[in-house]
């Protein structure tokens, strides 16, 4: 059975979100990961939103096997706040970025 994953993209840009979630949906296809949902926000600060703590929970309670972001900033800018999350979610956390080899 093919792994799951929810996409979420985040950027101060509404045109940088298309472009994310393209990036997103392109990785999901090279590493054979079955998109469930895609959540996909303009930023609004540096803390993460409720909608980013609401992907990370459905995650955790098992609605997908992971959260596909670009880069770990799409999580959060706040290096504090960031540390919390990577730190609770780190095996559920997958990066889309061109440089991450997505069978690994």
């Amino acid at each position: 059975m093919p792994r799951t994953a929810i996409l979420y993209a985040r950027s101060y840009r509404r045109a940088q979100l298309d472009r994310q979630v393209r990036e997103l949906e392109d990785w999901c296809d090279r590493a054979g990961v079955v998109p469930v949902d895609t959540v996909a926000e303009v930023a609004l600060g540096l803390r993460a939103s409720k909608r980013c703590r609401g992907v990370l929970a459905d995650v955790a309670a098992g609605r997908a096997d992971l959260v596909l972001i670009r880069d770990v900033t799409r999580l959060s800018e706040c290096p504090v706040q960031l540390k919390e999350i990577i730190d609770e979610h780190r095996h559920r956390i997958a990066l889309s970025r061109d440089d991450v080899d997505p069978s690994r």
